[in-house]
């Protein structure tokens, strides 16, 4: 069956609308990319002040410790503080970790490790205690 004239004129008018929308469309686009090109600095055109502004330092040490207390893990760098927690008693030692690396306040290591709040916060002085001596007489 052979179109009839009608739908063949439907057909073209249709091809034609597509191919125009298609070609605004195109327009549109170019004239969005010259104006971004407008805006754009190359990298080589920038000065290093500007650059540096966006850098970001990455202090990667090589020397750290990793703690790993209750499934958590708690990773150390200054060597110093390592020696002192590996100096400490081990319960003591997880109460400093909770406390000042995973920011938990008293109840909440109280609750974690079923010990009362008060357990804790006297493990957690005498062990500061006990880390400042051993740091003063390195």
């Amino acid at each position: 069956m052979k179109p009839s004239s009608f739908q063949t004129t439907i057909e073209n008018q249709f091809d034609y609308i597509c191919k125009k929308a298609i070609e605004s469309e195109r327009k549109d686009y170019f004239k969005h990319l010259s104006r971004l090109a407008k805006h754009e600095v190359s990298f080589s055109d920038v000065g290093d002040y500007l650059v540096n502004q966006f850098a970001a330092k990455v202090e990667s040490s090589t020397d750290f410790q990793i703690f790993t207390l209750n499934g958590l893990s708690v990773s150390v760098e200054n060597d110093l503080l390592i020696e002192a927690l590996r100096n400490l008693p081990e319960k003591k030692r997880e109460i400093l970790l909770l406390f000042y690396f995973m920011d938990m306040s008293d109840s909440e290591i109280a609750d974690l490790l079923k010990l009362n709040r008060s357990t804790v916060y006297r493990n957690r002085t005498s062990g500061l205690v006990l880390m400042k001596k051993f740091m003063e007489e390195l």
